[in-house]
């Protein structure tokens, strides 16, 4: 036996061309599935355009930030350096008021070392012959008795060799009166006879 197919069957819709349930001819399906693929491959590129947009838009904007950020960093940094080298002249300036200051002080304090060293000189000086006048007076003293007592023991010698001169001219005195009494009396007797 042979079994019949069942023809499609169409509920509320025509078997005709394509058409609605209301018979109105409708678009070929394809041609709509080719819109909506067109609409969303166009959809697509409008957002891939948007994305590469905003990509560049984000890009420029990073490199102004960037660009922002370097000048801010380089404010910075010499707004450093500046306060740098304006601490470094202010500590020359004090460096320099500190060392002239300080010479200041070094030249006072040796003329003042000079003046106490010069009257420290002047009073060791004075205290110096103050305790060598007794000394020297002492010394003097003793020269004096030490003369003294020389010309006392020259005039003993001198008393002594007055003396003895005088005691010298007397036995030569004497001598000569014995040798002449001698020589007188030896005249005398030999005085009649002739040799």
């Amino acid at each position: 036996m042979s079994e019949k197919v069942d023809e499609p069957r169409y509920h509320g819709g025509s078997a005709g061309p394509s058409t609605d349930r209301h018979n109105d001819p409708v678009v070929d399906p394809t041609k709509n599935v080719l819109d909506l693929v067109e609409q969303a491959i166009k959809r697509q590129d409008d957002l891939r355009q948007m994305e590469a947009s905003h990509f560049r838009e984000l890009i420029d904007i990073r490199a102004t930030h960037t660009k922002e950020m370097r000048k801010a960093e380089a404010d910075r940094i010499d707004a450093i350096r500046a306060v740098d080298v304006g601490n470094v002249q202010r500590a020359a300036e004090v460096q320099a008021q500190q060392a002239a200051t300080l010479a200041t002080q070094v030249a006072q304090s040796a003329e003042a070392m000079r003046s106490q060293v010069s009257a420290a000189a002047s009073a060791a000086s004075i205290a110096l012959a103050a305790a060598l006048e007794p000394v020297q007076k002492d010394i003097a003293d003793l020269r004096r008795a030490q003369y003294e007592a020389q010309g006392q023991k020259a005039q003993v010698v001198e008393t002594r060799a007055g003396s003895g001169a005088i005691l010298g001219y007397v036995v030569g005195a004497v001598s000569l009166v014995g040798f002449l009494i001698t020589l007188v009396v030896l005249l005398t007797q030999g005085g009649g006879t002739a040799p």
